[in-house]
């Protein structure tokens, strides 16, 4: 077919015609939408970086100077709390930093500012290597990387036309066009299926488009709504299932909140921190510690 003949057949006013022009002006609006809205999540990402490193370089330099002395001078200490206070601003200041640095603000205690640094310098380098890795992947993606770049904005439009195609079968399955079952069971395991996989499409589309900034349990996150997608493929088996395939996948998403769930931050408090005790039983250790620090010379003696 000709150029000629193609524009033709996009001019007539033919149902096939039709249909093609407005799945290319779908696929074309998905695309161009789908990749400036990856562009502008990058560059918001690099700025939420830069700006993190900024603070948190600011109160790292501050705290290579301050952090061996055994005094500080009133200056001094305004200027560190300014800076490390100024961190609680920082877009991924981590849990650990936020805990440490109101901590120190609360006690002013000279001893944590080393574990402090540390922390800060953990924070800076883990910061920058995700800054040169997220700028490699725009400005010098490796082969396969930049064809996925020019791939992934027209998923959308591959994830609308299943949706489309899903709507298009329930109807024809609701109608009895497509045997789906018993006939008692037939609504019930059409719906069902329709049901499971909405489901999948709307767990595995995150999966796909990617985007997000990776964290711990990133990786566990995928492979779970990987798994519960999948079971979508039992459908083929027998359509009959579509009930109890369901239900085994909206138990498995369920239990995805607690397998996939991180420990609160209290819980695992950082070295240095303690949990403040009872007040009878803080007075009562505190009562304790010198019978017993009286005890044990004795105890020595008489051995």
């Amino acid at each position: 077919m000709s150029l000629s003949d193609w524009l033709y057949w996009l001019r007539d006013l033919s149902p096939a015609a039709i249909t093609a022009s407005l799945a290319l002006a779908l696929f074309l609006g998905l695309y161009g939408v789908s990749a400036l809205s990856f562009r502008r999540r990058e560059q918001a990402r690099l700025r939420r970086l830069d700006a993190s490193l900024k603070l948190y370089a600011a109160a790292e330099s501050a705290l290579i100077h301050l952090h061996a002395r055994t005094e500080l001078s009133q200056a001094e200490e305004r200027l560190l709390l300014e800076r490390l206070l100024a961190c609680r601003a920082a877009p991924y200041l981590s849990e650990d930093a936020m805990a440490q640095i109101s901590t120190y603000a609360g006690e002013r205690d000279l001893a944590r500012l080393p574990r402090l640094l540390k922390t800060l310098e953990r924070e800076n380098d883990r910061m920058c290597a995700e800054r040169d890795k997220l700028l490699r992947h725009t400005e010098s993606p490796g082969w396969g990387q930049a064809f996925w770049r020019q791939v992934r904005p027209g998923v959308p439009f591959l994830f609308a036309a299943a949706l489309l195609y899903l709507f298009s079968w329930l109807l024809r399955a609701l109608n009895g066009e497509i045997a789906v079952g018993n006939e008692g069971e037939a609504v019930i395991s059409a719906w069902s299926l329709f049901g499971s996989a909405l489901f999948s499409l709307a767990l595995l589309y995150p999966v796909v488009m990617g985007g997000n900034r990776p964290g711990s349990g990133a990786v566990l996150h995928r492979l779970w709504s990987v798994l519960i997608s999948a079971l979508f493929l039992l459908h083929l088996v027998n359509p009959s299932f579509a009930p109890f395939v369901l239900t085994l996948q909206l138990l498995l998403f369920l239990a995805g909140f607690r397998l996939t769930g991180t420990k609160p931050r209290k819980s695992r408090p950082f070295a240095g921190h303690y949990q403040a005790l009872p007040e009878g039983q803080a007075s009562l250790s505190t009562e304790t510690e010198p019978e017993t620090a009286a005890k044990s010379p004795a105890g020595n003696d008489t051995k």
